[in-house]
């Protein structure tokens, strides 16, 4: 083994250990490297690795009364050194990356004109368009609206294709089916598969663990836009009250430290995507969100920053049980601050403003190992769907944030 440290720390050759021997770190994540090795030899172990994970929320620990359990920790270390070896995954040829995505969109738009809309919400950082998909059936009055969303972190790449299937698989079945063509015709599907076009983009193309989205800082880039919600009805849920803006000690559920990865950004709703988002959900009185996410099998419901009730927890844990039972009892229901704390989610946002929400984490990776795997998450996440609407449209599912009137 040869580690060369030349001028210091700016020019070591670092290596990562691992049961096969050692494996030298691509020169383009020397930037990873150097936030890992905590005691400056040169070798990332497997410790190392494994905190550095945690840290920055890639590793979860899910607390159960058993005490607490990393969820698939072999397996995203491994993936996450062959990262850092720069490897290349089979799923790079198959994802279709955001302009296939738009593009599917379109296509959805112009084979069911009566059906589906599109509209540009906002720009992102690097200027790109934000697109949502709108699927209205009918004209009834008092339908309930549904708004689904993905990858609001850019390295969960099977979240994006799940969110869009949804959209079309529920339109190809519309004519066939009538439990489908009943839950459509008596809702309104929003769909925002890619929340974070840069950051998707920059992960897919270029650098796969990224999660952040690209806004350009003096000091770094990039907000976790999952950590960067924000409203005036209770601005503790994107800030506790102990933790200062100023410092990094006290930090919780989310970072102030600009290159952390769960990095909340410089205030509340700073961030064109966030804004856009929420100013879409209240302008058009959205009353339900599912926010998919990688990885775990989790249904997950608020709060996320604090282990306080909801007034909805039985509805919340009776729904996300139907929602288990139909894809096989595979995923754990519970409530999200027993993965870990965080501020500023989506979920909590909506739940404040009185949205009843879900957040799914599907698959066992950030990444599918194969196309048969995204296939089984697509339709995990389109099943569940299918069971959330049933609920949503024979009202067992609240909607008090804005009344409907009954036809």
């Amino acid at each position: 083994m040869e580690i060369k440290f030349g001028k210091g720390v700016e020019n070591m050759d670092y290596k990562i250990q691992t049961v096969r021997g050692f494996e030298k770190v691509s020169p383009k994540n020397i930037d990873y490297a150097k936030g890992i090795d905590r005691n400056n030899d040169g070798i990332l172990d497997y410790n190392e690795i494994k905190n550095y994970l945690i840290k920055n929320d890639d590793l979860k620990v899910v607390y159960t009364r058993d005490g607490s359990k990393i969820v698939n920790e072999g397996q995203i270390i491994r993936e996450f050194t062959d990262f850092l070896a720069d490897k290349p995954i089979e799923a790079q040829s198959f994802i279709r990356d955001y302009g296939q995505i738009v593009e599917s969109m379109k296509k959805l738009a112009e084979k069911y004109p009566d059906k589906v809309s599109l509209e540009v919400i906002g720009k992102t950082f690097e200027g790109r368009d934000l697109v949502v998909m709108k699927i209205s059936t009918s004209n009834k009055e008092g339908k309930k609206s549904l708004m689904i969303t993905g990858l609001h972190h850019a390295r969960e790449w099977a979240t994006g294709e799940a969110a869009l299937n949804v959209a079309e698989k529920l339109l190809s079945e519309y004519d066939s089916n009538e439990v489908v063509k009943n839950l459509l015709d008596n809702t309104d599907l929003y769909i925002f598969p890619v929340v974070n076009p840069d950051g998707y983009e920059y992960s897919l193309k270029k650098s796969r663990w990224w999660r952040k989205n690209r806004k350009v800082f003096e000091k770094g880039v990039g907000v976790d836009l999952n950590r960067n919600y924000y409203t005036p009805k209770d601005p503790t849920l994107y800030r506790q009250p102990n933790d200062k803006p100023d410092s990094t000690w006290d930090d919780y559920g989310a970072s102030d430290e600009v290159n952390s990865d769960t990095y909340r950004g410089p205030y509340g709703a700073s961030e064109e995507e966030i804004k856009a988002l929420e100013k879409f959900v209240n302008d058009k009185k959205i009353q339900t969100v599912i926010d998919i996410h990688s990885y775990g099998n989790m249904i997950l419901f608020p709060w996320g920053y604090t282990s306080d009730p909801t007034q909805w927890d039985t509805i919340y844990k009776e729904v996300g049980n139907e929602m288990n039972g139909v894809v096989g009892k595979k995923y754990r229901v519970m409530q999200s601050i027993n993965l870990y704390p965080t501020t500023g989610a989506s979920q909590d946002y909506h739940h404040a403003e009185g949205r009843f929400t879900y957040t799914f984490e599907i698959g066992n990776s950030f990444f599918p190992s194969s196309k048969k795997e995204l296939e089984q998450l697509k339709q995990e996440v389109l099943d569940m769907t299918k069971v959330f609407l049933k609920n949503l449209v024979n009202g067992k599912i609240p909607t008090n944030k804005y009344e409907v009137i009954q036809s």
